[in-house]
């Protein structure tokens, strides 16, 4: 007689678990959503509102940097390289690399590579401009005081991933492999977004 309460205990504490993974696996979805950055200034400097939401900045063509580059429905990475900082940006620049070969999967992927000096070692567009053409670029279009400062990306520049909306989705710091893949990894799921709108 005490075999069956024990029994009874057993099938309960495993059947139960198991249905509930096999309710969330049939009718759950997982969804990541990836943050927003550089918010809208009023000409005050306050951050704009609308109808209780902060409004974000579209990344303009206007900076001096994204002239011949059409940002309107791609997934755009941005890399910032500083000139003449050795082993530190030849690691971002194989970083960039890697991000690169995610273009055979995702077509409308693009990666361009900002410098005083011109960079092409590889799949991305190379985009030359003087240090304060730069400079003002990324202080006015793509620079969040939290996330997308100098001082937290290191000398081998930083990278900055706009989507398809021509919002700032991300930064990461160039030349680190974690960062790297953390940004690969929004990047699919942006695409994955898209993919899956209805």
């Amino acid at each position: 007689m005490k075999k069956f309460p024990k029994a009874g205990l057993l099938i309960v504490t495993l059947v139960i678990p198991a249905l509930i993974f096999a309710l969330l696996k049939l009718f759950g979805t997982n969804h990541y959503d990836l943050p927003y950055f550089v918010a809208e200034k009023d000409g005050s400097g306050s951050i704009v509102v609308q109808n209780g939401d902060t409004v974000f900045h579209q990344v303009s063509a206007d900076c001096g940097v994204f002239g011949g580059v059409n940002l309107d429905g791609r997934l755009t990475i941005v890399s910032r390289m500083p000139s003449e900082c050795g082993e530190p940006c030849d690691r971002a620049v194989d970083e960039i690399a890697r991000i690169v070969a995610l273009k055979a999967a995702i077509p409308e992927l693009q990666v361009l590579v900002i410098a005083t000096d011109t960079v092409r070692r590889g799949g991305w567009q190379s985009v030359k401009a003087d240090s304060v053409t730069i400079a003002n670029c990324f202080l006015k279009e793509l620079t969040d005081a939290a996330k997308g400062s100098d001082a937290l990306n290191g000398r081998a520049g930083q990278l900055v991933l706009i989507d398809r909306n021509r919002q700032v989705r991300g930064f990461y710091k160039a030349g680190d492999g974690e960062e790297t893949d953390r940004l690969m990894a929004e990047i699919k799921i942006l695409d994955y977004e898209k993919k899956n709108e209805k």
